[in-house]
């Protein structure tokens, strides 16, 4: 079954977002879910990309052996 909402309901959703738009092209944090989400995603993945940094500068940008392919 479809969710449907009416012009109002819309409308009011639309102005919120037009807001939100606003207040992040003013530099003010947004309390939205969608946002809260998206920064929670890119903390994550800032900590997976920080996890494959320090593993290269830890090996000084060699692979390790036990991760290098062999061709059989």
């Amino acid at each position: 079954m479809s969710h449907r909402i009416t012009i109002e309901q819309a409308q009011q959703m639309h102005q919120k977002e037009q807001e939100n738009k606003q207040l992040m092209k003013s530099g003010k944090t947004v309390k939205s879910r969608r946002q809260k989400k998206y920064a929670t995603s890119r903390k994550r993945q800032d900590g997976i990309l920080w996890r494959m940094k320090d593993r290269i500068r830890k090996t000084h940008g060699t692979m390790p052996k036990h991760l290098k392919e062999t061709k059989t």
